[in-house]
């Protein structure tokens, strides 16, 4: 897990070379893009304008997609509109993209998607019904840009002697790019809330989640108009911000200062206390890790990888402690990893 702890006054992010979800923090923006208010504001601001005029906005609502859930259980972050548009049903499948660089199968895995979605309107289909438009929108927030295909028949080799006969049986998915990467900040979104979120996405992944990107965000944030809707989601927010950056603690009671409502303010504070906390006792359990492998080192000059990470996984205190004595004592590589 990513943890955050204090060394010479700076909160610092470490992230634990064992990830047992290594997108569980990032649910927050699957929980942010799932509001109502949020899904508008991003969609005002990345569809076409002349889609607009034709959105029945209280049509908008999140739907679960049972097939994705079970079958595709690691884009649990993912989010499916359903709306009217021009007064039929359009899905927008919303995917968060985490890796830091274009992947290639991204048009193959939405294909996957969109069939699983129009799964689930088989019954409708053979009643007579027609499946409703879906829209995959991948959102990519760097820190590059987006080089990679963006439709499936760009992964499709069709052989030429038979091109034109054969296209018309070619799959021509596709996918609504939105990178965040490159883009000012005041054209994220155009409503607060929407612009906190892509925010803390952009920076993150670009490497600038500073001082002043945070206040940015958290100001953003507050700024909301529709406070009810900002207070779902701006404590998780809060502790998405705290644990990516490498705020020093007199930067973390600045913003809460400057930039929290006053009745919000020492639950803020709790938050980061909570979280300095933890990132100590982790910090802890790390150097316990590092000293078991260095003494192994010290005395054996290499330790196989293997080893390195079945150390990396265990997190009792008492039981690294141990382990530490035992490096020191043992004979030999094979006696000591009798003791693990």
């Amino acid at each position: 897990m990513s943890s955050l702890f204090l060394r010479g006054g700076v909160a610092i992010v470490r992230r634990m070379s064992e990830e047992k979800n290594p997108h569980s923090h990032d649910r927050i923006f699957r929980h942010a893009m799932s509001l109502p208010l949020v899904a508008r504001q991003f969609l005002e601001t990345w569809m076409p304008a002349a889609f607009l005029p034709l959105v029945d906005w209280s049509s908008l609502h999140v739907e679960r997609i049972s097939g994705i859930n079970v079958s595709l259980a690691e884009r649990r972050e993912d989010v499916l509109y359903r709306i009217k548009v021009a007064g039929k049903p359009v899905s927008f499948y919303i995917l968060f993209e985490h890796q830091s660089f274009p992947v290639r199968i991204m048009p193959l895995r939405v294909n996957e998607y969109i069939g699983l979605i129009w799964q689930s309107h088989r019954v409708e289909i053979e009643a007579g019904g027609t499946l409703p438009l879906v829209i995959p929108v991948v959102i990519y927030s760097g820190p590059g840009k987006w080089t990679a295909v963006r439709r499936l028949r760009d992964l499709i080799e069709i052989p030429a002697e038979i091109a034109e006969w054969a296209s018309s049986f070619v799959p021509d998915c596709g996918f609504f790019l939105v990178e965040l990467s490159g883009v000012q900040w005041e054209k994220l979104a155009d409503g607060c809330l929407a612009r906190a979120v892509m925010g803390a996405l952009q920076s993150e992944r670009t490497g600038e989640m500073k001082f002043q990107a945070v206040q940015r965000i958290v100001g953003d944030l507050f700024a909301e108009p529709q406070r009810e809707e900002a207070l779902k989601i701006a404590n998780h927010l809060w502790r998405y911000l705290l644990q990516h950056s490498e705020l020093q603690s007199r930067e973390v009671c600045e913003i809460v200062e400057s930039r929290i409502p006053a009745e919000q303010k020492e639950k803020f504070m709790s938050t980061a206390d909570i979280l300095r906390q933890e990132g100590r006792q982790e910090g802890g359990i790390l150097a316990r890790q590092q000293a078991v492998v260095e003494a192994l080192e010290i005395r054996f000059d290499r330790v196989p990888d293997g080893l390195r990470e079945e150390i990396g996984r265990i997190v009792d205190s008492a039981r690294l402690h141990a382990l530490h004595r035992a490096a020191i004592r043992c004979a030999d590589l094979e006696s000591f990893v009798k003791d693990i």
